[in-house]
């Protein structure tokens, strides 16, 4: 929904993301269910927006090749760039994305303590419940 809103766009400029790395979640719209693709063609050439970053996983990705697809359908000349970032690491042909390093350590930390938890107490489990696949 954020490309259909354009009075919330931000220019990324090195004051505004010199910190990024230190927070969590995004600053950026994290979408699912976006409207349609030839929506979002007909605004990236009503704002005349020549290059078009994604990031995301497999989805993520195929709903941007779509909306290339929708640019070309309105003559609108625009990148559609793909930048593979997920915790599932399921984009093809790349060998690992950045997302599922992050996504594994941590996964690690929180089984390794529910272990320790479980293994210190009499008749107990360790339950750690992940996202991904």
């Amino acid at each position: 929904k954020g490309v259909m809103e354009p009075e919330t766009w931000l220019e990324l400029t090195p004051e505004l993301v010199k910190d990024i790395h230190m927070e969590g979640g995004t600053m950026l719209i994290s979408d699912r269910g976006n409207p349609a693709h030839l929506d979002m063609a007909k605004m990236l050439q009503s704002k005349n927006v020549r290059q078009y970053f994604v990031l995301g996983g497999d989805g993520t990705h195929k709903g941007a090749m779509q909306t290339f697809d929708c640019t070309m359908e309105i003559d609108h000349e625009c990148a559609v760039v793909g930048v593979p970032k997920t915790i599932d690491n399921d984009v093809p042909m790349i060998d690992q994305t950045f997302g599922f390093d992050t996504a594994c350590t941590e996964a690690t930390k929180a089984v390794n303590s529910a272990y320790v938890e479980a293994k210190g107490n009499a008749n107990c489990i360790g339950l750690v419940k992940l996202m991904g696949r």
